[in-house]
């Protein structure tokens, strides 16, 4: 049974929304990259091109975009273990390298790559260039070095109130990023989720509002322990009467979703003990065929 890391989750979610992707990298992009950036031509790419030994640290999502007369790749990289790694400047050339070796197989050009690092964990990430790594260099050996820039949105540079009244204008985006930088702070981030959710109230009215509210919802239940289920769903009846219901649902399919991860669990120590699968069905009220599904699974291992 595949479990999908959920910040690494969330990010996809909402980051994989065209609006939300623009915005982001309207404000987060330097002023004149973005001056040259169509942002109107933004496409998402449907590859990752992270490869297993990424995986453990980086999530990505892929944008081309028209840049003047050429095609550029913008890569959202999301560091999901929330700690700072010791050589960034390693896993992005080798990240780049990746998408420049796809290039050259399906025989494209060569295509600029602006790879941007999104992290939200506690510690300060440290902005190093390439040389910074290396001692006793100077400018005859810094030639030999592949430096290069990437860009870093760092969550801990931002207060609330800056990520609220200055630095995005798009109030999902808001929620989205005030709800990741505090979410390794449970008491604040406690005290505060009927602000946080409030200031995009409006937005939760639209089509595509109730997806974005059960992303949020799913996502405070797989992180918070002190937070019940039924405490976010009032937070959000009291902020959307319309929604209100709706969300008490998906909370309900939560807590389902709970409980049958639970019987999946005994089901399998059951298995390694070599109870047989009839027992284990009447314990766990499991179907046989879906034991089936999942012990083949463990017999693989």
């Amino acid at each position: 049974m595949e479990v999908t890391n959920p910040h690494d989750k969330f990010f996809k979610e909402n980051f994989s929304d065209k609006e939300i992707a623009t915005d982001f990298i309207r404000e987060m992009f330097p002023p004149k990259l973005v001056e040259n950036l169509d942002l109107s031509t933004l496409e998402l790419d449907n590859n990752s091109y992270i490869d297993e030994e990424l995986k453990e640290y980086y999530s990505d999502l892929v944008y081309d975009c028209e840049y003047k007369t050429t095609k550029v790749k913008i890569s959202i990289l999301f560091e999901h273990k929330s700690y700072v790694p010791d050589y960034p400047f390693l896993q992005l050339l080798k990240y780049i390298i990746k998408i420049w070796d796809y290039n050259i197989k399906q025989k494209q050009n060569l295509m600029p790559v602006i790879p941007l690092i999104f992290y939200h964990g506690v510690e300060k990430w440290e902005y190093k260039m390439v040389s910074d790594y290396f001692n006793g260099i100077d400018e005859q050996l810094d030639q030999f070095l592949p430096n290069f820039k990437y860009l870093l949105t760092d969550l801990s540079d931002y207060t609330d109130n800056e990520i609220k009244e200055r630095i995005f204008k798009n109030e999902m985006l808001k929620v989205l990023i005030l709800i990741m930088k505090n979410i390794f702070d449970e008491e604040k981030l406690q005290k505060n989720l009927e602000k946080f959710l409030f200031i995009a109230k409006l937005y939760y009215e639209e089509e595509k509002g109730l997806k974005f509210l059960e992303s949020i919802i799913r996502y405070l239940y797989a992180n918070l322990e002190n937070v019940k289920v039924d405490d976010i769903v009032q937070i959000i009846r009291n902020i959307s009467e319309i929604r209100g219901d709706e969300s008490m649902t998906i909370a309900m399919k939560l807590k389902q979703e709970g409980r049958d991860e639970g019987k999946i669990e005994d089901a399998i120590n059951f298995f390694k003990e070599g109870v047989s699968l009839e027992i284990i069905s009447k314990c766990t009220g499991l179907p046989k065929n879906k034991l089936d599904e999942i012990l083949i699974n463990q017999k693989e291992k």
